[in-house]
């Protein structure tokens, strides 16, 4: 470093200068260019393992740039050695010395000569820390905390923060953070209305690591809708893209939902017998028994077996959004104190059937039915060949929630009902599977199956109206519970649902919650970190019936009301109904529609896994709606946040075997029986 490299520069451009004018060599440019008059701008100096990435602003009419450079610790002219001709704004100076402080100026060049050096920068190669692998945050009331795991090589990080996704773009993002030796970071006085976005960056030393996901604050914006009540149920029921209800349409204007919705008048479409005294609404949902692509009606009571009026009843869209009530579902005269409805093609005939359980405790003489659909919509009651009709005594084992998956992965879909796992044998019949998986025998009012953790297998989440417990599954076997959410005081609430509700890949739970003794309140928040289930606070909003149980939340349902790509909570609150809808947005996530070989939503109950290429350990298990968590019913469509760049290796366990595909996020897909994929119509 004893040779003044920058002296030997300035005199080879002086000589070049003499031999253009003697026409004795070709220079660059016409002759008499002026030099820069600006100094490169922003100049910046990033230490990595043995190199320094240095950026800067370009310069007007610039041609290239000259990086002058030093180690101070080595002696040498100040800025003495030179990196000469780059014609880019960005360079990287590798085989370095780690842990060395390097120095850098940065100077623009004409034919005509250098301009004015640029103000000095530094930097110390050496290691640098991996992206942090996830981030999400919980809310308090006031404050956010920001959950990140440790990274190897990290000294601290820097928590960025920023009111939109965009403004945290880059390796460096042009926004203000926070530093923390190590996670959590809490943010104590930000209210649980702000969405705010979090980016959290390893560091070591000076030393910026490679990135990691952007994790948004659970916010909503509430609106409330005094509809008819009838469960909660999302469905297709006319042809417009967005999420109805069963009492309302949403509201649509210019192929966009707006995330609101318009009441139906019952009496008008078809419905009035619905809520019609003396039949007293039970659960309903939304489902194609006969395969026209719109959705039809299914729905229970909630009175005693025998009570005049009040049976089961099965609307058939006529493809307008108006409905025809069934005779033949009528005269089966169907009735009970019933839980929730299962729907799903439980004999692998290509329709979706139905599966309707009961409280037998009230000594009514209700049954169980199951029943099986002809492909037309016809259906016979086959509960008591299945081994299905009745329930053991107590009333630990009265079906309030319910779930029906392939559990045992054997292509044939299984029901998960009053403290009992049912698994289908594909022959007709159904084997008690509740001891070998250890389904705790708990009285309920609200279970679901999810994959908390990411690892492959399905998780149980039950809800005894007061405790919420999470249930873990290894080799499908599940472990004594663990409570999850608890809070102080009295309270109680009928329903849950789960769904990834900031887009982290992560499903959370969301739960109904009363406080005692005013019974009203708002539902409680369990975001997912990581595995575990962490209580956030919840923007309760001004509720319409303030007074006693006119107040209270119960049956929740989730659906992406607004497609804007996050998952929205739907709430039965009181008398009318609250939307809940996410007040961030965020860029990265897969949908997928899952479909039979004809193009049929009749898919119910079917496992979908995707697994990012850079993370397979990290296997992101989805259930096919069909009605879950307590008389309620999300969105049929699968939507997944996917914070993991590159490619998503996607499974669908379908009735006769595996279909396979690769995806990345952005992508909406429809993923065939047959093993088509196609792009989701985003008119449909």
């Amino acid at each position: 470093m004893g040779l003044n490299l920058r002296a030997a520069g300035r005199a080879a451009i002086g000589t070049c200068a003499l031999l253009c004018l003697a026409g004795l060599a070709a220079c660059d440019g016409a002759l008499g260019t002026s030099p820069p008059h600006a100094a490169p701008a922003n100049p910046a100096a990033e230490g990595e393992d043995g190199a320094v990435v240095l950026t800067w602003n370009a310069v007007t009419d610039a041609t290239r740039y000259v990086i002058l450079w030093d180690a101070p610790a080595s002696g040498g002219t100040p800025f003495g050695n030179e990196i000469t001709g780059i014609e880019g704004t960005t360079y990287t100076h590798a085989g370095l010395e780690n842990l060395t402080r390097y120095r850098y100026r940065i100077v623009a060049e004409t034919s005509g000569g250098r301009g004015p050096e640029s103000i000095p920068v530094t930097a110390v190669p050496g290691p640098v820390p991996g992206a942090v692998e996830w981030a999400v945050v919980t809310s308090q009331a006031p404050g956010h905390t920001v959950h990140f795991p440790a990274v190897a090589g990290a000294t601290h990080y820097r928590v960025y923060s920023a009111a939109t996704e965009a403004q945290l773009a880059g390796r460096r993002p042009f926004a203000p953070f926070e530093e923390v030796d190590a996670p959590p970071l809490v943010r104590a006085s930000i209210s649980v209305t702000s969405a705010v976005y979090y980016r959290v960056i390893a560091m070591n030393d000076t030393r910026i690591g490679t990135g990691g996901p952007v994790a948004v604050s659970p916010a909503s914006v509430i609106a409330e809708y005094a509809l008819p009540v009838a469960g909660a149920a999302f469905g297709r029921v006319n042809p417009d893209i967005c999420l109805d209800l069963i009492t309302a349409t949403a509201t649509i204007d210019n192929e966009v939902c707006l995330g609101t919705y318009t009441a139906r008048v019952l009496a008008d479409v078809g419905l009035g017998d619905l809520i019609a005294a003396p039949r007293t609404f039970g659960d309903g949902r939304l489902v194609d028994v006969n395969g026209d692509g719109f959705d039809d009606l299914f729905s229970n009571t909630y009175t005693a077996a025998g009570t005049a009026g009040s049976v089961a009843l099965l609307h058939v869209n006529q493809g307008t959004g108006n409905f025809q009530a069934s005779a033949a579902m009528t005269s089966l005269a169907i009735g009970g104190f019933g839980g929730t409805v299962l729907a799903a093609d439980f004999d692998n005939d290509g329709d979706v059937d139905l599966f309707s359980p009961y409280d037998q405790t009230r000594g009514d003489g209700a049954l169980n039915r199951l029943l099986l659909n002809d492909g037309s919509g016809a259906f016979v009651d086959a509960a008591a060949a299945a081994g299905l009709d009745t329930n053991p005594a107590g009333a630990a084992f009265v079906p309030r929630g319910g779930h029906a998956v392939d559990f045992d992965e054997n292509g044939y879909v299984d029901l998960l009902f009053g403290s009992r796992l049912m698994l289908n044998n594909g022959d007709g019949t159904f084997t008690d599977g509740t001891a070998a998986a250890r389904i705790p025998a708990i009285a309920d009012n609200g279970l679901r199956l999810f994959d908390a953790d990411l690892d492959g297998d399905l998780d149980l989440l039950h809800h005894t109206g007061s405790v919420t417990r999470l249930y873990r599954n290894t080799a499908g076997v599940f472990d004594d519970g663990t409570v999850v959410g608890a809070v102080a005081g009295d309270q109680f609430g009928f329903g849950l649902t789960v769904c990834d509700i900031n887009g982290d890949g992560f499903e959370d739970a969301v739960v109904a919650d009363n406080p005692l003794p005013s019974g009203g309140g708002a539902p409680k928040i369990l975001v997912n970190v990581a595995g575990d289930l962490l209580l956030s606070a919840t923007q309760e909003g001004t509720a319409a019936n303030p007074d006693s149980l006119l107040a209270r939340n119960d049956s929740l349902a989730c659906g992406d009301q607004n497609n804007d790509g996050l998952a929205d909570v739907l709430a039965q609150w009181g008398n009318t109904y609250r939307l809940m809808r996410g007040a961030s947005v965020l860029s990265r996530n897969i949908r997928l529609r899952i479909v039979g070989g004809d193009g049929d939503r009749n898919q119910q109950g079917r496992i979908v896994r995707l697994v990012p290429q850079d993370q397979p350990d990290r296997i992101l298990t989805r259930v096919v709606e069909s009605g879950s968590g307590l008389r309620a019913q999300g969105m049929y469509d699968i939507l997944v946040g996917t914070p993991w760049p590159g490619d998503y290796d996607v499974t669908v366990r379908f009735a006769g075997g595996d279909v396979t595909a690769t995806l990345e996020a952005g992508d909406a897909k429809i993923i065939f029986a047959d093993g088509r994929v196609e792009d989701i119509d985003p008119e449909t």
